[in-house]
């Protein structure tokens, strides 16, 4: 039996490759002092034992009090934000949201939010007033909350920021880790100043001018080891916030970012010399502008200009199988994008890290267009159709990612999952903006990209790097988290002094089982052999399909997963982060 494993280690916070460590300096500070990456343990303390009161309402979700109306007594609201128009005979509690107060709001007792903001507060409250932005980790323990700190959060973030102070206007000096560890840029590393700024009331004005150096390669303009991302944005509004944002880039982007969260990729690449992307050279301008419709439901417009160019794969050092060469890195089509994106996202989740009820759906429509694009000579016309170089190139591309999360039982979740995007229409789509399926996530009982559609590819410029090919993609997952729960009572005879048993009992939270199955396939669209018409989907008897199960602790899982449709060994899995 064959494991295709993915080793995620905890080892050296130097080699913490898929997140940032920051160095952040306050000018306006009068002493230093360590700032945690989590919430201070007093305070979740504090939290848990205000919402778990018997006198405390419960509420989830976006939460309006409005004018003129008033509850009385405590109330604990998760995951909101809570809009409070009225008046509260009590205190207020917020997790993991923000609190908004309206002018005339009046809470007579605290107002503490934990993982948020406050808005509006300033002689609204009879008592104090605390904001804590760092997220509350807790499970749900039928009407109660554990807490349950998120160990994959502190590892993450385990090195710390020094700092000093905090204020309405912010600078800061960054010195970071950029992002995933990677074949093309080693460990990307990230400095330069910060700013926030509040301007008036909710208005907040941000602006990062940060350069990147790629430690993969020697340090030369030609090799393109220096980039930059400069990026400010305006926000202003509270119930309702409109962003306008620019940015100015030389980055290195991934062809294929749906799959592994970017942790999982990097420690993958790091520790065992496994990427499992692909990437290019992306430079340009963008500009957009993001409005919260409502809590849940958020509406972007981007318009972007790019030159996209391909990358060589470099040989940064690995922990273990350093003495192999990387999977080559493909080429893409070269040339100037011109991109209008919108995007349409609705989150009705109780918590974004861990949900067990609520919609998530997030979809994405890209209209782009080049005038010197250079398509690849390699790609057959049996894969795509040529491609026009007169200047009149543009295509269409949709994504969409439709979730469902139920809770069945107390300890209980059903979860279902929709993946579907690709070629919308226009001419064939560049290589870089193409997909395939397989692998760790979403199929975790093949190989990687096993379907990949490329098979007439065969240029000795792809050679070895498993191309993702396909111009659309369809995926359905479904899985069952049944939550285990370990017990152990010690009752001797008799007790110390009363008469009485002793009896003590020992809770400990365990993982969630998991069991899951998965099916989809990637296709060419068009006409001739291996491709299907724009209107039609792939029979269901040519869709991969895999069944498996495993154990998932906070986020770190083990799955077993065994392909169902073809013949595929058994493939072992670690991950870092929940399936979906």
């Amino acid at each position: 039996m064959r494991a295709g494993l993915l080793l995620f280690g905890l080892l050296a916070p130097a080699a913490a490759v898929a997140q940032d460590t920051a160095i952040v300096i306050h000018p306006e500070s009068a002493g230093v002092h360590l700032v945690p990456p989590d919430l201070p343990k007093l305070v979740a303390e504090e939290a848990i034992r205000f919402y778990n009161a018997v006198a405390t309402t419960h509420l989830v979700g976006r939460t309006r009090l409005p004018h003129g109306n008033e509850w009385r007594g405590n109330v604990a609201i998760r995951n909101g934000p809570a809009l409070i128009g009225g008046r509260i005979q009590g205190s207020l509690l917020v997790i993991n949201g923000d609190a908004i107060l309206d002018p005339g709001a009046e809470v007579t007792g605290t107002v503490l939010v934990v993982g948020g903001t406050i808005s509006g507060a300033t002689g609204a409250a009879g008592g104090e007033v605390r904001e804590y932005r760092e997220p509350l980790s807790y499970r749900v323990m039928g009407d109660s909350l554990a807490y349950a700190p998120d160990l994959r959060r502190r590892l993450r973030y385990f090195s710390p920021q020094y700092a000093f102070g905090t204020a309405d206007t912010r600078s800061a000096l960054t010195l970071s880790t950029g992002g995933t560890f990677n074949r093309v840029e080693g460990l990307p590393i990230v400095f330069g100043p910060v700013f926030d700024w509040r301007l008036q009331g909710a208005t907040r004005l941000r602006l990062d001018a940060l350069g990147v150096f790629r430690t993969a390669g020697d340090l030369t303009h030609t090799r393109g080891d220096l980039g930059y991302l400069i990026r400010t944005e305006l926000r202003t509004g509270e119930s309702r916030p409109i962003s306008v944002g620019f940015r100015a880039f030389d980055i290195v982007a991934p062809v294929e970012d749906w799959g592994l969260r970017s942790a999982e990729v990097g420690w993958a690449a790091f520790l065992i010399q496994r990427d499992f992307r692909d990437y290019y050279v992306s430079k340009g301008i963008a500009g957009g502008v993001t409005a919260h419709i409502e809590a849940p439901l958020t509406l972007s417009v981007e318009l972007r200009r790019e030159r996209e160019t391909s990358v060589l794969a470099q040989d940064p050092w690995t922990v273990f199988r350093n003495d192999q060469a990387w999977r080559s890195n493909p080429p893409v089509d070269d040339g100037h994008y011109t991109t209008v994106a919108v995007g349409l996202a609705l989150d009705t989740r109780n918590d974004a890290d861990n949900p067990t009820s609520g919609w998530y759906l997030r979809g994405t429509l890209e209209r782009s267009a080049s005038r010197d694009v250079a398509p690849q000579a390699g790609v057959p016309a049996s894969v795509r159709d040529p491609i026009p170089t007169d200047g009149s190139y543009r295509f269409l591309r949709a994504w969409l990612d439709f979730r469902r999360y139920t809770r069945v039982s107390p300890g209980g979740r059903l979860n279902l999952r929709l993946l579907a995007g690709g070629w919308a229409g226009g001419d064939g789509l560049p290589l870089q903006r193409r997909l395939s399926v397989g692998g760790p996530d979403p199929l975790p009982g093949y190989a990687f990209r096993q379907g990949r559609c490329d098979a007439d590819i065969t240029d000795p410029a792809f050679a070895g790097s498993r191309v993702a090919a396909c111009d659309r993609v369809l995926m359905v997952q479904a899985e069952y988290r049944g939550h285990i729960s370990l017990h152990w009572t010690y009752n001797p005879s008799r007790d110390e002094g009363e008469g009485r048993p002793l009896e003590s009992l020992i809770r400990l939270e365990g993982p969630d089982l998991v069991v899951f199955g998965d099916a989809g396939q990637g296709w060419l669209v068009g006409s001739g052999p291996g491709r299907l018409p724009a209107g039609k989907l792939p029979t269901l008897a040519s869709w991969l399909a895999d069944l498996g199960m495993g154990v998932d602790w906070g986020g770190f899982g083990v799955y077993a997963a065994k392909a169902v449709t073809v013949g595929e060994p058994m493939r072992f899995v670690l991950r870092l982060n929940h399936r979906f």
